[in-house]
């Protein structure tokens, strides 16, 4: 029973993370800290499957609705996940590793709280002017180091950092960042997976999720990929709000309960 309901959260959470572009990881960490799902490391390869899964569906799908990516703009912010995402990783295991459980969802718990209504109040002061994106590939590249090892580290996919920075540094659309994040995502998951293979940590884990998560992220990121298609920049960006907001409310209860 426990398993039907966080695969349930699984596909909610990869709905919202296709449709808005804030990845799902940061849906499915709230919610099993919130129903005491899993340990920090568990967790995180819980979100890192799933979000691995959503963004490949999701980027294929915008791929073939003819969404064209700016290439060097891609590569040099995906490239600095990826070692960004290395970084994260480590901290993750040495924080796992040495501080008790509950004082490390704490510290995850308070940055991503402090850091959700920072980018909350600034995205959406952002999205009101009208500058040009601007799509400096040498600038997205220590953004990208950033972003993958705070997602990583937070274990939440990495999503609304994603597209909030775009839209506040790059001056990108809403619509254009959900899509950008999405790829961005991928990249840096892809060195979490590769290292939990490596050293057979996956081992330790309930493997038996696996298949439901991958399941549920297909069905969801299908969904919500159509439907940001098919709605405007404008109604994007009010759910994005509603989203972060309601997230943000999440984690500040996550940080009453772990103190």
């Amino acid at each position: 029973m426990t398993r039907f309901i966080l695969a349930i959260v699984a596909i909610l959470a990869s709905i919202i993370g296709a449709l808005t572009g804030v990845g799902s990881g940061i849906v499915l960490k709230t919610f099993y800290d919130l129903f005491n799902a899993g340990n920090v490391l568990a967790i995180g390869f819980y979100s890192t499957v799933m979000v691995f899964t959503m963004c490949i569906v999701s980027t294929l799908k915008h791929i073939r609705q003819g969404f064209k990516f700016d290439l060097p703009f891609l590569i040099s912010i995906s490239l600095g996940s990826v070692f960004g995402g290395y970084l994260g990783n480590i901290l993750l295991n040495i924080a796992a590793n040495g501080v008790p459980e509950k004082r490390v969802k704490l510290i995850q718990s308070c940055i991503l709280f402090i850091t959700l209504i920072y980018l909350t109040i600034y995205t959406r002061k952002s999205t009101k002017t009208t500058k040009l994106p601007n799509k400096n590939w040498i600038l997205a590249f220590p953004v990208g180091i950033f972003l993958g090892a705070l997602s990583i580290f937070l274990a939440i996919g990495g999503g609304p950092l994603n597209v909030s920075l775009l839209v506040i540094i790059f001056h990108f659309s809403m619509k254009q960042s959900s899509i950008y994040s999405i790829a961005t995502v991928f990249f840096s998951q892809i060195t979490k997976i590769i290292s939990i293979i490596a050293t057979s940590q996956y081992k330790i884990f309930d493997m038996k999720m696996i298949p439901l998560l991958i399941v549920a992220s297909i069905i969801g990121s299908y969904i919500g990929t159509v439907w940001n298609q098919k709605i405007s920049s404008n109604k994007l960006e009010g759910l994005y709000t509603i989203f972060m907001i309601a997230i943000t409310t999440v984690t500040g209860f996550n940080v009453v309960h772990f103190i």
